[in-house]
């Protein structure tokens, strides 16, 4: 029964995640909220980067939070929400995964609705409700933290003098790097860091492209 609450509670955070990542039709300060009390057990680090993202949504007008939304993730190439597009760029490699993952959400009965397979919302959405766990592992290990590594350093601060305060790791323009960066966090902490990542054992024709 344990088992299954945990497993239960992670595709939860996962859901939330998803909301956080999707454009925020409405104000995504609860859903922050909840998924920094979900996940304050396994990354007390990631927890505090969404308590700061709660804060910042909860004192941000709508217009103001829909304009931060596009800007980081529409007019950044660095930050496009596609994880083929980093992999990838344009080749026929990104159509080709964008086809493999067609089918894989076709065989779970999973609709991606109208963004496009490889959007890292989407993706989040089909692991929580995945009962594949090879197949969200790989997910997670091959696409989405290659991904989120680069997507989660923040631009070289000027130089200061040493009297001045130091900067702060995330400047306001980068509120929502805060939830890449405690999504990192989090796949991190249940797949493993980069270098503890090890290849999983599927034949080739049944693993995402690469």
């Amino acid at each position: 029964m344990v088992a299954a609450e945990a497993t239960t509670e992670e595709a939860r955070v996962l859901g939330l995640f998803a909301q956080l990542l999707e454009y925020p039709h409405s104000n995504p300060a609860p859903a922050a909220r909840e998924c920094r009390e979900l996940i304050a057990s396994e990354s007390a680090e990631a927890a505090t980067l969404l308590g700061e993202f709660a804060t910042f949504a909860e004192r941000t007008p709508q217009n103001t939070l829909e304009e931060v939304f596009t800007g980081t993730f529409d007019l950044n190439a660095s930050c496009h929400p596609y994880v083929g597009y980093h992999m990838f760029g344009e080749a026929y490699k990104r159509s080709a995964l964008l086809l493999e993952l067609k089918e894989r959400f076709r065989e779970h009965g999973f609709d991606p609705g109208v963004e496009l397979p490889d959007h890292i919302a989407v993706l989040l959405r089909f692991m929580s409700i995945c009962p594949d766990t090879e197949l969200t592992d790989e997910i997670a290990r091959e696409a989405l933290l290659p991904t989120l590594e680069p997507m989660t350093i923040p631009p070289e601060p000027e130089p200061v003098d040493e009297d001045e305060a130091a900067p702060e790791v995330f400047d306001m323009g980068d509120d929502y790097r805060r939830v890449l960066h405690a999504l990192r966090l989090i796949l991190q902490a249940r797949y493993g860091l980069p270098d503890q990542i090890q290849p999983i054992p599927i034949p080739d024709q049944e693993r995402l492209v690469s």
